[in-house]
């Protein structure tokens, strides 16, 4: 993975804070207390130039803040290396040279990553056991005792410059772990009940299709086979008289040819309002015209249909969903609302569409304590599939009832 990729995802985010933060803290430590302290010490020119260059190697890590995680880490390592050998005159390989080498790890394991905070673990541990050996061997000096007037100032600044920040970088990083656990856990509660919800209105929805399958059912058996039977009676009848050589009834031909003209226009209805047809492009205003008109013949309320705008063409899948939305909306307008005005409006621009059903009827009412009512939650469950948004609320001067569902196009949405 990349620096930018890195940077973008959280975990990148909150390292980089991190290190702008312990960066700057490591700086002042090194610049405004432990730098000075050492210049003033009396130990070996050498010392105090390494001093300084471990210094400005810390400020560059600091003021490098556009620099990638990885390059900053590595003059932070330098840093370290460098106070390290400081501290080799005065104190031996005790205090801050031990000190330095085995924490120093803990700031590469939490900004860079496991695997350099264990490589630079090696790096420093293999040092340090180096230098024991070295320190028997002659090769480095012991710890110079006694100490010179004020010389523990030094070593307790050195102390507090090199644990202070890694300490508030481990707690930082703590609380930072314990929060995104907790954001973990509430988000795991809410799938799951995202999935619950969702399980239950699938039940719900094949209930409601079992129901309207039955009610399809009984509408042909009552409604089109009724009407086909008497067309075949009459038919048989013609033709038993056409058969005996009389002349037909009167208007006999005129009734079965109304009756097949009404049982098609039946059939017709009950198949638009099972399936509109492909509703690609700018089919649903169409599609919605005719729903309205078949809405305002089946009922006493004036409903109204009115297309607006223009905008790129509408995928089919997002149109059919509209159409259902629409489809319910109306519905539930002419059965529940007691409406004498139901308008439907098609909006489009160049952002998607927005499709409103507003009604001067009752307003909303209560479901029993059960929230939203299924008609309701299917039609949120629709906008949601056509990767939508969907609300409901009280019309125009709080009177009625206003859906509106939002579909954007496929280029807003992603």
């Amino acid at each position: 993975m990349g620096n930018e990729a890195r940077d973008k995802d959280p975990i990148g985010q909150w390292r980089r804070k991190a290190m702008n933060a312990y960066t700057l803290a490591i700086a002042a430590m090194d610049g405004l207390l432990v730098l000075p302290t050492v210049l003033l010490a009396s130990i070996p020119s050498v010392y105090k130039a390494a001093s300084v260059a471990a210094a400005s190697l810390a400020i560059s890590a600091a003021v490098l803040r556009r620099a990638s995680i990885g390059l900053r880490a590595a003059l932070l390592l330098l840093s370290s290396w460098l106070w390290a050998g400081t501290m080799l005159d005065r104190a031996g390989i005790f205090h801050e040279f031990r000190l330095v080498l085995l924490l120093f790890p803990l700031p590469m394991l939490v900004l860079v990553g496991v695997r350099t905070g264990l490589v630079v673990a090696l790096i420093d541990f293999a040092l340090l056991v180096a230098a024991l050996w070295a320190t028997e061997a002659g090769l480095l000096p012991q710890a110079a005792p006694p100490w010179f007037g004020g010389e523990w100032l030094f070593h307790a600044l050195g102390t507090v410059g090199i644990g202070v920040p890694i300490v508030l970088l481990i707690a930082w990083f703590s609380q930072h772990l314990v929060h995104a656990v907790r954001r973990e856990q509430v988000a795991v509660v809410q799938l799951q009940d995202e999935a619950a919800a969702r399980g239950r209105l699938e039940g719900e929805l094949i209930e409601v299709g079992e129901r309207e399958r039955r009610r399809i059912g009984h509408d042909l058996h009552d409604g089109v086979c009724q009407d086909l039977t008497g067309i075949l009676i009459r038919a048989r009848r013609a033709q038993t008289r056409q058969e005996a050589g009389k002349d037909l009834e009167p208007g006999a031909m005129k009734e079965i040819v109304e009756s097949v003209g009404d049982a098609i226009r039946e059939i017709h209805d009950l198949s638009r309002e099972l399936s509109p047809g492909a509703l690609a492009g700018r089919e649903l205003s169409g599609a919605l015209d005719d729903l309205v008109r078949h809405a305002a013949g089946a009922s006493e309320a004036e409903v109204t249909f009115r297309s607006e705008g223009d905008g790129p063409v509408t995928e089919p899948a997002e149109a059919l969903q509209a159409y259902r939305i629409a489809q319910e909306a109306v519905a539930n307008a002419v059965r529940h609302s007691g409406a004498g005005r139901i308008e439907v409006t098609l909006v489009r621009d160049q952002g998607g569409l927005t499709l409103r059903v507003e009604d001067d009827g009752c307003g909303l009412k209560p479901d029993n304590g059960s929230g939203l009512g299924l008609g309701l939650r299917t039609m949120t469950w629709r906008a949601e599939r056509a990767g939508g948004t969907f609300a409901v609320g009280p019309g125009t001067n709080d009177r009625g009832t206003r859906v509106e569902c939002r579909i954007p196009t496929k280029t807003e949405a992603t």
